[in-house]
């Protein structure tokens, strides 16, 4: 199972690569990007969440594949409902991120024991990425009134760390063994 995980660490690292970029839009056009803020997370829940929870089924992972469902849902709010979307992304963005960190931090505990004690290289990043996620959540909540440039610019600073434990997590994934032979 882990062999699919390691067979397409680069989509793992092309995530992150996209989350380092929107980060730095975002801090460098917190007013810019907060007009397609709806959009683009709308966007990027569904696509992760699709890509998680594939993932998931490959890799047998309940914790993962409801981690997907919630980017998928939310995503699915952000389209279906856009005006109360623009109005609630905040708390879309608080939801998401407070959900999806603490699956996040189930899933590494789920990956602690699926790899062998040799392998164990890197799998705590997927933990600090956890972290990381419910800080955004927290942190968003504490900021829901904040100034438009104080708010976008947390979420690129965010972004950018995010997309940084991912690159550096799939490089990680690149370099463990494969379980079967291909």
């Amino acid at each position: 199972m882990l062999d699919y995980l390691i067979n397409r660490w680069w989509i793992v690292a092309i995530r992150g690569v996209v989350a380092v970029l929107f980060g730095i839009f975002a801090f460098l056009r917190p007013h810019v990007t907060l007009t397609y803020l709806v959009s683009l997370f709308g966007i990027f829940a569904l696509a992760d969440g699709f890509f998680t929870m594939g993932a998931a089924i490959a890799l047998g992972w309940l914790t993962l594949f409801c981690e997907g469902v919630v980017g998928a849902a939310i995503a699915g709010l952000v389209f279906v409902m856009p005006v109360t979307a623009n109005v609630m992304i905040v708390y879309f963005i608080v939801a998401w991120a407070i959900v999806t960190g603490a699956f996040e931090l189930a899933g590494v505990y789920g990956l602690r024991h699926s790899i062998s004690k040799a392998i164990k290289k890197g799998e705590w990043l997927l933990g600090a990425e956890g972290l990381l996620t419910i800080g955004l959540g927290v942190l968003a909540a504490a900021l829901s009134t904040a100034e438009v440039t104080t708010f976008m610019r947390t979420v690129g600073a965010y972004a950018v760390v995010s997309g940084v434990i991912f690159v550096v997590f799939a490089f990680n994934v690149r370099t463990w063994p494969r379980t079967t032979t291909t």
